[in-house]
């Protein structure tokens, strides 16, 4: 009759149990729920326009706020969406070499760039865009339009908090 192995050790208990509790509850925090809006929102982008057009989500926000603002610096793009100046510019630098994005010069500054859309930049936003308003019109359709005034005013003064240095109060 062969040998039976052991039984293995029970599991071993840690020698200090520390009693831990969260800070933030993901229920209860409107930043939290903000970013989970956003990617639910995001997420059929990858399905339906990702590999068809060779662009992530980011990259997609960068050309919707270029048709918005032509003509706009990268250092503004990068102000304006509140990404940091490199992700801009690697973005920029594909979306330029999609033939999506154009690079004028500027005349008050020989460093500087206006960036805008070209056509076939124009073509892919004009297509996505349309998909975007329809997406946001299905959610929106949730609330009032007093409750949708009322988000976007709150959502302005939100960014414009954001947007403020948060070391600015800080004494070095």
């Amino acid at each position: 009759m062969p040998a039976r192995s052991p039984a293995p050790p029970p599991p071993r208990r840690p020698a200090v149990v520390h009693d831990h509790h969260t800070l933030l509850s993901t229920e209860d925090s409107p930043y939290y729920q903000i970013w989970v809006l956003t990617n639910l929102t995001g997420k059929p982008f990858n399905a339906r326009f990702g590999e068809r057009f060779d662009l992530n989500l980011t990259e997609w926000r960068i050309l919707l706020t270029l048709a918005d603002k032509p003509y706009i610096t990268a250092q503004a793009l990068a102000d304006y969406t509140g990404l940091d100046k490199m992700s801009v510019s690697r973005v920029v630098r594909k979306l330029e070499a999609q033939g999506r994005l154009e690079r004028e010069n500027s005349a008050t500054d020989r460093r500087s760039f206006h960036l805008l859309l070209t056509e076939a930049g124009w073509a892919v936003y004009e297509e996505i865009a349309q998909a975007a308003i329809e997406r946001e019109a299905d959610i929106y359709a949730g609330l009032t339009p007093a409750e949708l005034k009322t988000l976007h005013k709150l959502l302005g003064k939100l960014s414009e908090r954001a947007r403020l240095d948060p070391l600015a109060g800080e004494s070095a």
